[in-house]
């Protein structure tokens, strides 16, 4: 209750600049993505298992954001804070401990070397992985298991990019650890980068992380090597179809000092269609080298088993079906290598699940 306050609050503060935000370069925004996703298991738990819609057979809102921000310029700084409610903002706040913000953090430029640097300083969301909490330019509400399982989220800490040449650049991070905002138990920090190139159509960029995460207490640390190294692809191979690719691989040791290593591979197709609707597609695949790292969940009723997990999404966009918002429909298929997810009676797991999205974006 206190931190939906404090986000009605903060948006009526947000609200209130701007008349006068507009005039000084400042954007103000926002957008609401609600939901309503049917499981076909009627899972006994009511929960989807999958992000970020996880209630089934209830509408739900999935992000409620209101945002403000200024593009960083040579003789000014820029910042970009993001506040939200929903469900996004409940799955963060429950793993970072991040209230009611996305994102926050302010922006300058140097010049260094004879390049313009930009610094960000503040909460970010991870430069790892191609989708985004919320939906953005992308055609699927509910997210992949590869960024609910291997990919960091967000960071706080700082974060610079410098121009390499005119296609290809450079991002270095220092965070406070490897997924998260708070470093907890945690001393040492976490270090990624980015070398991103893009040209006319399409797009190519190599994303790590590697941190020493403290999986036991001050007092008792188990300090353990947690790395990410992903690679992200797209091209628009024509004016109407576009494709992606993201593959990552997550490795380092459990808190029992096991070496551990999950990969996943995500691939993307989107058709805009010559009534302007959008067909998407997307499919994936997870495998993890062992039974015992908790990176991806274990089988209930086969604890020894290495884990897979498959998915096959396919939506479709409705343009203008109501004027001013996005429309998805949305048809979900998972499969595990063994039972995981839950089924219609108490105690009850299996091996397939599918489910049925519709879903209204509306932007500001």
């Amino acid at each position: 209750m206190r931190t939906r306050l404090q986000f009605v609050l903060a948006a009526l503060g947000v609200a209130s600049l701007a008349p006068s935000a507009f005039a000084q370069g400042v954007t103000v925004g926002g957008q609401l993505e609600a939901n309503y996703t049917y499981n076909f298991n009627k899972p006994n738990t009511r929960n989807n298992t999958f992000l970020f819609n996880t209630t089934d057979g209830q509408f739900t809102v999935n992000l409620g954001e209101i945002s403000v921000s200024r593009a960083v310029a040579d003789d000014k700084a820029g910042f970009v804070l993001r506040l939200i409610t929903g469900r996004v903002q409940e799955a963060f706040h429950a793993a970072y401990g991040t209230d009611n913000i996305l994102e926050a953090y302010g922006s300058t430029k140097r010049s260094m070397g004879g390049k313009e640097m930009t610094l960000d300083f503040g909460q970010f969301l991870s430069h790892v992985g191609y989708e985004t909490p919320d939906v953005g330019t992308g055609h699927f509400l509910s997210k992949s298991f590869q960024y609910q399982y291997l990919q960091p989220f967000v960071n706080a800490g700082l974060r610079g990019t410098v121009p390499l040449s005119g296609k290809t650049s450079l991002t270095g991070v220092v965070a406070n650890r490897f997924d998260g905002v708070k470093a907890g138990a945690s001393r040492d920090l976490a270090v990624g980068f980015q070398i991103k190139r893009t040209s006319d159509a399409s797009s190519i960029s190599l994303n790590t992380m590697f941190s020493r995460a403290n999986m036991g207490t001050m007092a008792a640390p188990l300090n353990r090597q947690n790395n990410v190294a992903n690679i992200v692809y797209t091209n628009k191979l024509s004016e109407s179809t576009a494709i992606a690719v993201d593959a990552t691989m997550r490795s380092g040791k459990d808190a029992a000092n096991r070496t551990y290593n999950a990969t996943g591979f995500t691939g993307y197709l989107t058709k805009t269609l010559s009534n302007a609707n959008v067909l998407g597609l997307r499919a994936e695949y997870l495998t993890q080298n062992n039974a015992t790292s908790g990176i991806l969940p274990g089988y209930p009723t086969a604890p020894a088993r290495k884990p897979t997990m498959n998915s096959i999404t396919a939506s479709y966009e409705l343009s203008g079906a109501f004027p001013g918002a996005r429309t998805l429909l949305e048809f979900r298929a998972d499969r595990a290598g063994g039972a995981l997810f839950p089924g219609e009676k108490a105690g009850t797991v299996k091996q397939d699940q599918t489910s049925v999205t519709f879903s209204q974006i509306f932007k500001i």
